[in-house]
């Protein structure tokens, strides 16, 4: 390449990104930014539960629908189930998906307390109940959260 046509490392690194992890996990990178551990509980220390939840729907309401559509370019039970697992990827998160005859469940490891696992909560509840599976359970607690999805056509 000349020197005419050299590009900003900034442009390079983003073009690189792209080719390496695909339009789609770009796309979400740029949807999140790091926050170190203590600043959020931090802040989650000033609101209540009720407060929390609130926040979250509100952020859920705005973006959920928005994010599937600009990752998987359809909005649907699969490629939503399937953003989750990408979001809590992207979140650094311990966790554990299996999938077997229908039925999806998850345990997130995140270890930042209750408010966090409200959050967490309604941001993914928000998500799943825009469908109409056959059962969806979400269990929270301090350092984790639980949801099991089943489908309402086992195949």
């Amino acid at each position: 390449m000349s020197k005419a046509e050299a590009l900003p490392p900034n442009m390079l690194i983003n073009q690189m990104l792209i080719q390496y992890l695909g339009q789609r996990s770009a796309f979400s990178i740029s949807e999140y930014m790091p926050v170190r551990r203590v600043l959020l509980m931090k802040l989650l220390e000033k609101f209540t539960e009720k407060e929390v939840a609130s926040i979250a729907k509100s952020i859920a309401r705005a973006s959920t629908k928005k994010i599937i559509l600009r990752l998987r370019q359809e909005h649907n039970v699969m490629t939503s189930i399937d953003v989750v697992e990408s979001l809590i990827r992207i979140s650094n998160y311990k966790y554990k998906h299996d999938v077997n005859y229908g039925i999806h469940s998850f345990t997130i490891q995140h270890n930042l307390g209750k408010k966090w696992a409200v959050y967490l909560y309604e941001i993914y509840n928000s998500v799943l109940r825009q469908f109409k599976f056959k059962k969806i359970e979400i269990n929270v607690s301090d350092k984790q959260l639980i949801f099991t999805v089943i489908m309402k056509i086992i195949i």
